[in-house]
Order: structure tokens, then C-alpha cells, then sequence
């Protein structure tokens, strides 16, 4: 991290400093004002396409600019304005990709969540949901039109065809209500599987939502609460193509494009960073020692307030902490040496001073009311580290 975050931010400015990196490309940092944790934007002045943009970012920092609020939009505004570009647009990271309803990151093995199988004249841009014909292909389709569903039960690992015909949004309600989510279909067998549950167990039409659906997902998986659209946009639907945002530099909107096309764009760096891949306690401190940072220690109401900003994009319940319950000495610690001053426990957190014989105990906060509460260190959760 640069000098502008050796201390906290002034909430009254922000700085910014212009450099040439070590291939001699022309960056400028700025250190965010407002947003409510510690990070950094860049400018880099190289046109790439989005994906390409992708993973230059997360190479160098830690990913394509995620704009949560107005105040960061402002920031980066200031940014570009600052060089004289000779470019109207430049790369955000939010894109428009086909997603499963099931968003839990444990379900999925390897590249399971990128499965497909689409008709040949598919996706068509007609809609952003999905259902399964009878002969196992894909298609997208007005989420509003009306069809059978099959739905995914965790408690049974099983698949549910359900014969009553409804929206894609009504369905993936009914399933989450009444089991745990639309289907996901993660491989040619499941494929196989619920194509010969449409054909034996549903009445014509034969066929049936799945839990794939198009939205508007920023590149680091943070919730797209924030929207600052050019009039008319977004207006592309190229079921072909996949679709990419940038920010306007005159006009300051954003607008969608071909994330085939070549920009220039803005990558941020963060001091906190979320890993969404649950691992236990050790295994969590593990990675992020090995790659040079160290599980996250809150000693102050500021670092809370970053972490709990962090957490709200964790796909876990709780998210690990650098916090370690000392069995022989009675007390927590923290991994960075520090006793526990201030702290955030939940009134009906568990010590776990009486199974000091039986596990280890780690501290997790639950993402629910951004409360502490201690957990044995085998459970296995999303983790923060700090660089």
C-alpha cells in the first residue's frame, strides 16, 4: 500500500500521487475520501479488453474498480479528469454474466459453475432466465413467461420437478422456500439426469427453469447495490457476446459495451482482502501467510467497520478472524500479537472455556449482525486477510 494509508484516511480530502510503474506505464493512485475501507485506485493508461483488464488488475492490486456509492463515482471521476486521456471511456468492473441461484462457492467443484449447455443458436438475448428442453438444451427467455421448474434439495441431494407452471422469479422463490434453490446443473450427468426427469415426470411443455440467470455482477463479487447509468443504457442484449461497463469521462455515466471491445481502465487495491473459499482456521492463516499478508486483526471501531464493509460480500455465515483462544492462559489473542482491547462479542457468544480439552477455538464474525463469537477451529469458512 502507498504512504496515503499509513494512517487513516482524512474524511475531509483525498490525495492522489502520479507515477510510472517499473514497465514505465503511466499511473495515478488516488486514495479514496469516502468509501468506508482502506483502498487505492489506479489509472492504467493501456487499452485492453475487459477481461484482459481483469487480469492485470488482480495480477497487480487486487481487482477491476468496483464503484459502490456516489461519493466513490466522485473519486473516480477526479481521477480521470486529472491526465488529459485521449479517450472517452475507460473499464469498471461490472459485467453482465450468467449466474446460478445456488451462490454457494462449496457446491461447485473446479469449474463446475461455468457448465453449459446451450442450444447452438443460444444464448439469444431474448430474456435472463434459462430453462432445459426435453432434448437437455438451453435457452434464455423472458424471466416472466411461465413454465414447469425442477428445484435442488440440499437435505436430500436431490432433484424436485415441480408441475405447477410459474415465472422464472416465482419459481426460484417457490424452491427456496419450500426446498433450497432452482437447480443447478454442474456437468453432463446432472444434465443427463434432469433431462430425463422432464421427459417422465412433467406434462407438456416438456420443460423446465434451471437456476441460471443473467445479471449485473461486479468483477470482485460485491453486491451490485449502486447504479449510475447514462440515459437509455443499459441497452445492448447480445445473447452472443458477453457485455461490459465503463464509465463515461465527460459525461461521467456508465453505459455497456462488448467486452471484446478495448479500453483503458481503473484497477483498486484494497489493504483488506475477502477470500471466498471457506477453509478452516489454520488453513485460512496458512494462505494468507503465504502470500504475504496475515489473517485480519480489529483493534480499533474504524477496522470494524472496514471488515464489516468486507463481509458483506463473504458467501459464508461467518468469516474468520486473527483472533485465538489461548486454552492453558484463559484469554484471546490476536495474530498479530495484540491482546484483545477493543472488542465486538456478541452477548450470546460461546468462550469455548469449557472445551478447551476438546477443540481448538478461533473467533469468526457472523455476517448477520457483524458480531463476534468464537467457533472450533475446524469449521471451515470465507477469511479476510490485511496486507
Amino acid at each position: 500500500m502507498g504512504d496515503c494509508f499509513q494512517s487513516a484516511p482524512d474524511p475531509k480530502h483525498s490525495c492522489h500521487r502520479n507515477h510510472l510503474n517499473e514497465k514505465g506505464e503511466n499511473h495515478i493512485d488516488v486514495c479514496s475520501a469516502h468509501s468506508s475501507s482502506p483502498r487505492q485506485y489506479h489509472f492504467v493508461n493501456q487499452k485492453k479488453n475487459w477481461t484482459e483488464a481483469q487480469r492485470y488488475c488482480r495480477e497487480k492490486y487486487t481487482d477491476l474498480v468496483t464503484i459502490n456509492n456516489m461519493n466513490e463515482q466522485n473519486d473516480i471521476n477526479q481521477l480521470l479528469k486529472r491526465e488529459k486521456i485521449s479517450a472517452d471511456r475507460v473499464w469498471i468492473g461490472l459485467q453482465d454474466t450468467w449466474i446460478w441461484s445456488l451462490n454457494n462457492s462449496d457446491f461447485y467443484r473446479g469449474n463446475e459453475s461455468q457448465f453449459r449447455k446451450w442450444h447452438p443458436t443460444q444464448p439469444s438475448g431474448d430474456g435472463d432466465c434459462v430453462y432445459m428442453n426435453n432434448d437437455g438444451q438451453w435457452h434464455d427467455v423472458d424471466c416472466s413467461t411461465t413454465r414447469h421448474f425442477i428445484c435442488y434439495d440440499g437435505s436430500s441431494k436431490g432433484f424436485v420437478p415441480v408441475q405447477e407452471q410459474k415465472s422464472g422469479t416465482e419459481a426460484k422463490n417457490y424452491c427456496r422456500q419450500k426446498h433450497t434453490d432452482l437447480v443447478s446443473v454442474r456437468n453432463e450427468s446432472e444434465n443427463n439426469q434432469i433431462q430425463n426427469i422432464i421427459n417422465q415426470n412433467l406434462t407438456s411443455p416438456n420443460q423446465a427453469w434451471i437456476g441460471l440467470y443473467s445479471s449485473w455482477v461486479w468483477s470482485d463479487n460485491s453486491n451490485f447495490i449502486f447504479k449510475h447509468w447514462k440515459t437509455d443504457e443499459p441497452n445492448t442484449r447480445d445473447g452472443r457476446n458477453s457485455i461490459c461497463v465503463s464509465t463515461g469521462i465527460s459525461d461521467e455515466r456508465w453505459t455497456d459495451e462488448l467486452c471484446s471491445d478495448q479500453h483503458l481502465f481503473v484497477c483498486y487495491d484494497d489493504e483488506l482482502v475477502l477470500i471466498r473459499e471457506n477453509k478452516t482456521w489454520t488453513e485460512a492463516l496458512r494462505y494468507c501467510r503465504d502470500r504475504d499478508m496475515d489473517l485480519v486483526s480489529v483493534d480499533s471501531e474504524q477496522m470494524q467497520r472496514w471488515v464489516m464493509d468486507v463481509t458483506s460480500r463473504a458467501s459464508s455465515d461467518h468469516v474468520w478472524l486473527g483472533l485465538r483462544h489461548a486454552c492453558a492462559l484463559r484469554f484471546w489473542f490476536w495474530v498479530n500479537g495484540q491482546t484483545v482491547c477493543y472488542n465486538q462479542w456478541a452477548s450470546d457468544y460461546d468462550t469455548g472455556l469449557n472445551d478447551c480439552d476438546k477443540t481448538v477455538r478461533s473467533g469468526v464474525i457472523r455476517t448477520c449482525d457483524n458480531r463476534w463469537i468464537s467457533r472450533p477451529e475446524t469449521d471451515r469458512y470465507n477469511f479476510i486477510c490485511i496486507k
